[in-house]
Formats: C-alpha cells, sequence, structure tokens
C-alpha cells in the first residue's frame, strides 16, 4: 500500500537531515563544485546535504542549480520550488538558464497538478526564447499537457503541434503521443491516427498507442482493424493488456459482424479469467444481452 505523500516528505527531510550527520562540515570555499559532482553522479542525498553545509557567501550559481535539482530528485518538490524561485530573483541569470529554472518550475506545478500554474510558467519559458531550439519545444509540450488537463483541447493541440516543429527527435514520440490523444478526445481520429502511428514500436508509449488505436478503430465501427491491433497489442505488450479491455474490444468487434455465437465465446473465455465484479465483464454482459434480445426481437417479427 503505498504510503501518504506528507508522510514521505517527512521521510524524506528525515534522511536528509540524518545525511547531514555524515557530511563533514567543508573546508573554506573549497566544496561548491562538489554539489555540482555529487549531483551530476545522482547522489542527490549527499549532495543536497552538503549544500546545506556550505557557507552561503562560498555558494556558486552552480551549486545552488545543482542543490535544487537533487531536492526535486528526491521527491522535495516544495524545497525544489523554493530554491528554483530563489535563484530565478537573481538578475544576472542568462536568458538560457533562466529559461531552463522556468520550465523546471512549470514541470514542478504540473507534477504537483496545478496546471493552470503550469501553463503559466511555460508561456514565460517560452517568451524568453525567441527562436526554434529543443527547449522550447519541451515548453510547447509542457504548455499543451497543462491545457489538455484543464480541458481546453483546441489550444492545447495547437501548442502541441508547435512542440513538435520545434522538438529534437527523441522528444517527438511523446509529443506524437500527446497530440493524438488529444486529437482524439477532439474527434478527429485521422489526425490522432496519423501522430499514433508515427511512435516507434519500441518505445515506452508504444503500448498505450497500440490500445489508443485499438479504440479510434472500434469507435469508428472498423471491426478489422479493431481486431488486428487488438490482437498485436495482446501478443506484443501483454502486460498492457492484461485487463479485459482487450476481451471486450474482442466482442464488440464480434457483434458488429453480427456474430453472436463469437461474442458468447468471448464472453465464456473471459469469465474463466476475471472475476464477476469486472466492469468490463460486466458491459460485455450487458452488450451481449443486449444483442441476443435483438436478435431475438427480430426473429419474432412476422
Amino acid at each position: 500500500m503505498k504510503s501518504h505523500p506528507i508522510c514521505r516528505l517527512v521521510r524524506r527531510s528525515a534522511a536528509v537531515a540524518v545525511a547531514l550527520l555524515f557530511v563533514q562540515a567543508p573546508a573554506e570555499g573549497q566544496h561548491s563544485a562538489d554539489v555540482q559532482r555529487l549531483a551530476a553522479e545522482g547522489d542527490f542525498l549527499k549532495a543536497l546535504a552538503m549544500y546545506e553545509l556550505l557557507p552561503h557567501r562560498t555558494v556558486s550559481p552552480e551549486a545552488r542549480v545543482a542543490a535544487a535539482k537533487s531536492a526535486w530528485a528526491l521527491g522535495l518538490n516544495q524545497k525544489a520550488a523554493d530554491s528554483f524561485d530563489s535563484i530565478l530573483r537573481d538578475d544576472s541569470l542568462s536568458a538560457d538558464l533562466r529559461a531552463r529554472l522556468t520550465l523546471s518550475r512549470g514541470v514542478i506545478e504540473f507534477q504537483e497538478e496545478k496546471y493552470a500554474e503550469a501553463a503559466l510558467f511555460a508561456e514565460k519559458a517560452i517568451s524568453l526564447l525567441p527562436s526554434s531550439s529543443p527547449l522550447r519545444g519541451r515548453a510547447y509540450l509542457l504548455w499543451g499537457q497543462a491545457l489538455a488537463r484543464e480541458g481546453s483541447l483546441s489550444t492545447a493541440a495547437e501548442k502541441l503541434s508547435a512542440a513538435l516543429s520545434d522538438a529534437a527527435g527523441g522528444d517527438k514520440p511523446e509529443i506524437h503521443f500527446y497530440l493524438g490523444t488529444v486529437e482524439m478526445k477532439l474527434g478527429r481520429f485521422s489526425d490522432a491516427e496519423k501522430h499514433l502511428k508515427a511512435i516507434p514500436t519500441d518505445h515506452e508509449r508504444a503500448p498505450a498507442t497500440v490500445r489508443l488505436l485499438a479504440t479510434i478503430a472500434l469507435d469508428t465501427h472498423q471491426a478489422d482493424r479493431a481486431r488486428f491491433w487488438i490482437e498485436k497489442g495482446r501478443a506484443e505488450y501483454p502486460e498492457a493488456f492484461a485487463d479485459s479491455w482487450g476481451h471486450y474490444g474482442l466482442l464488440q468487434v464480434a457483434l458488429s459482424k453480427g456474430d453472436v455465437s463469437a461474442a458468447r465465446d468471448v464472453l465464456a473465455d473471459t469469465q474463466k479469467q476475471y472475476p464477476p465484479s469486472d466492469p468490463w465483464l460486466v458491459l460485455m454482459q450487458a452488450a451481449l444481452e443486449q444483442a441476443e434480445w435483438k436478435k431475438d426481437s427480430e426473429a419474432q417479427r412476422p
């Protein structure tokens, strides 16, 4: 069972305090770079602990950024946000670094489910990046994600399209995924398919992508295509299709073809694998009952 976020925060704060006991006080003006080194090596707890021991006048801007990122990596989002805000008050920051830190603040707000605030930080970061760049692409991605969570789907699609224009190659599959999801919600199924099919089969989003493609096929009454995507998903990404949704899809395919017998077989197979309370199983039973009632009614007509 997952612990409450506040409990996790208390444990992490306590861990930082314990780590302070094992980090010797740094020599005068010597260890600012060690904070950066430890953070770069992934030893975030020790990096943050060392940072806390540094005299304020010896701390370099780079060490402050490394400490803020370490707090973020440890899940101390509020501490990281406060640190980023403090660094952003420095007027000597370059526009590029200011944009990066502003984007980081936006991501923290997004993680905290404060989507309106995340959108504002993303917009601010973009204002600092007048030229096309992968960083601007990530800012547009965050803006689009936040708008989508707020329900502003059309505007979200615009920002995500802008993200796609600016993005580096490695970021594009993620943007295609979110664009496909938004276009699907807007009912633009052809555009959604185009974006989803652009995601490589070995990408981490591929299992969810195949499921979305199957959903589009079901929603647009393309039975054979729906069967193809469901069977592909169950064969290649079994963990993503471990629930009974795939069975539900196959039952819908059978019913769309008027094959009630095949639908009964799918339901029988599903009942062997899932409990009676399974929500997709319940929907399958209702769909089959409706189809059988309709078939009986038609058979009784003169």
